[in-house]
């Protein structure tokens, strides 16, 4: 008799003092005690609560259909959960209004009979986050279409008629160069040379939609063997010296997008490299997460204010009438290491040169499989 007092003392206690809203509910549907935290989801004054029908708690438009589910749980009791991912119970306030709810039901045998124990989840603020994912997937899938759509227009309608503008620029230059002077000779170079640039900008934006939204296959890259076949295809002038300087590894991921990575990389070295004897130095080291890349000249330097801004899409600090560029190549750098859940940034000292690093994790096979 001590025990059972005891018990009994201890769970009112617990559910007196419970972080969760708690109701006990007899076989007639009545609601035996409610503690402090469900009098107050459901906007009753302590002592009210405990006058009430279960059903009072529920929405009249469901209150039949909860009739019957109750009637079905007190012939077959045992513990479970209801509502969830399958599907959403409302409950219902003092004043009218409804919130949705999960509920756990625990059969509990007493002196007084069969009765329930329900514990009550007020998941208001879940499902508002659930609404907002939602949402925002909804709104990525638009501006992915939005992409898509912006990038068949300048593949298809701005490429065309600059690729024809481009054609007449260099037959008007070849077959009418001579009767030209020297200032008409100038303005046809700058004519082309413009051509040249906006045909390069589109390419750049091109490939800077297709980031993420194209998958490529994921292959094992030997990127030693790519990193040569990458020096190999920019032919680096005489004074500039490219050395690989350890072994770099195999991992698996997109090699057409890793090619992207390095070949913008080593590209911009020797591009904007100022020096007579210039050295560029690609190497990498293992760390706790995977692989740290760099890419090292002693080219000018960029100063510390530009390490930001030369990562944003479009953004040169050269003239481009000085350092040809369309300012996607770093801004593409990023977006595809990122993309490996890896990160990229510089080390830089004017007038002594740049080390662009970049990480990829140890698991880019896992990468490419969340990805697929």
């Amino acid at each position: 008799m001590v025990r059972q007092a005891l018990e009994k003392i201890n769970a009112h206690w617990l559910m007196q003092n419970a972080s969760d809203a708690m109701l006990v509910v007899d076989r007639a549907g009545r609601i035996r005690y409610g503690n402090p935290v469900a009098a107050k989801i459901f906007g009753y004054a302590p002592d009210e609560i405990g006058d009430l029908a279960i059903e009072d708690l529920i929405p009249e438009r469901l209150r039949l259909k909860h009739q019957a589910h109750r009637a079905g749980f007190s012939a077959c009791p045992h513990a479970r959960a209801m509502g969830g991912a399958e599907y959403t119970l409302f409950a219902r306030r003092k004043n009218g209004t409804e919130f949705p709810a999960d509920v756990s039901l625990a059969p509990i045998e007493t002196d007084e009979g069969h009765l329930v124990v329900a514990t009550v989840y007020d998941i208001t603020e879940r499902k508002r986050a659930e609404e907002y994912k939602t949402r925002l997937i909804q709104d990525l899938e638009h501006a992915n279409e939005e992409l898509k759509n912006f990038a068949y227009v300048v593949s298809h309608d701005l490429k065309a008629p600059l690729r024809a503008i481009g054609s007449l620029a260099d037959w008007i230059s070849t077959d009418y160069g001579d009767k030209f002077d020297d200032e008409g000779k100038q303005q046809m170079r700058l004519l082309i040379g413009r051509v040249r640039r906006m045909d390069g900008l589109i390419d750049g934006i091109l490939q800077y939609s297709r980031v993420g939204r194209i998958r490529e296959s994921c292959v094992a890259a030997d990127l030693n063997a790519l990193v040569h076949e990458i020096v190999d295809l920019l032919q680096p002038p005489p004074h500039i010296a490219v050395t690989v300087e350890n072994r770099l590894p195999t991992i698996t991921a997109e090699r057409t997008r890793i090619q992207q990575v390095f070949q913008n990389l080593i590209g911009n070295a020797i591009k904007y490299m100022n020096k007579p004897a210039g050295e560029i130095h690609i190497g990498c080291m293992a760390d706790s997460d995977g692989w740290r890349f760099y890419v090292r000249d002693n080219g000018p330097g960029i100063e510390a204010r530009h390490f930001e801004k030369i990562f944003q899409l479009f953004q040169t600090l050269a003239p481009r009438d000085r350092v040809e560029s369309t300012g996607v190549g770093l801004a593409l750098v990023k977006k595809i290491v990122e993309q490996y859940d890896g990160k990229v940034w510089i080390e830089s000292r004017v007038g002594e040169g740049s080390t662009f690093f970049f990480t990829l994790p140890g698991a880019t096979a896992n990468v490419c499989a969340m990805r697929a």
